[in-house]
């Protein structure tokens, strides 16, 4: 597994390198030090897994900067961090492509737990702010995090793999098992629900297989039409 983290301050890089090193997988750290370096980095690391994104950096304005990373790497699951906690904030990063938020004053387990999810193809919001929308009665599920797909909708283009995904995805088997039937690594199965997940604008793989029940039905190759 590889993970690029892009901070201007190399103390907050140094301390999520550590943080990360408790992933069961051990991955592989890419460093960048502004958007620029961010962008070199996802160019030239085909294989990155995760990006760990500073919204204020030099170099871009901050979604501007997420925004084009995103953009240049569709597949690639996206975790802001930032010292805004606005609610506001949050969900601008999340309708410009991040898939996770972690707040800066968070401590390190909510961190590797936040990582952790959003591997598994999960969109993870602050917790803080996930609180006062319950207390408040907010809906978190606005028109910027769509949850759920007309019935009418047309069905999206996937590609032969991620079908693949998708497929086993409604059977309800773990991460892990997808990847032996497939003969994948685990780290590509989170790629490919990462990627599903975005082309369907829903935010877990629940929806994802309720998805599929829906519109496939069934298991590749089987008798029915």
């Amino acid at each position: 597994m590889k993970i690029l983290v892009a901070d201007d301050h190399w103390v907050v890089r140094a301390g999520l390198k550590r943080l990360l090193k408790r992933l069961e997988e051990n991955p592989e750290i890419v460093e960048a030090n502004d958007y620029d370096d961010a962008l070199a980095a996802a160019d030239q690391n085909s294989d990155i897994d995760l990006i760990l994104l500073d919204l204020v950096m030099p170099g871009r304005q901050g979604l501007d900067g997420l925004q084009e990373i995103h953009s240049r790497v569709p597949a690639v699951p996206i975790i802001v961090m930032s010292v805004l906690q606005e609610r506001r904030d949050v969900l601008r990063a999340i309708e410009h492509g991040a898939m996770g938020y972690i707040p800066k004053s968070s401590n390190g387990d909510e961190i590797v737990k936040v990582v952790r999810l959003v591997l598994d193809g999960e969109i993870c919001l602050p917790r803080a702010l996930l609180e006062r929308a319950q207390a408040t009665g907010t809906r978190i599920d606005s028109s910027v995090i769509k949850t759920d797909t007309p019935a009418d909708a047309p069905v999206p283009p996937f590609t032969k793999r991620q079908k693949d995904v998708l497929y086993l995805l409604a059977e309800g088997i773990s991460n892990r098992d997808i990847a032996r039937e497939l003969g994948l690594s685990e780290h590509t199965v989170r790629i490919h629900i990462s990627a599903i997940l975005r082309t369907l604008k829903i935010t877990n793989r629940t929806q994802a297989a309720l998805f599929a029940a829906e519109y496939f039905g069934r298991r590749p190759g089987s008798a029915q039409d």
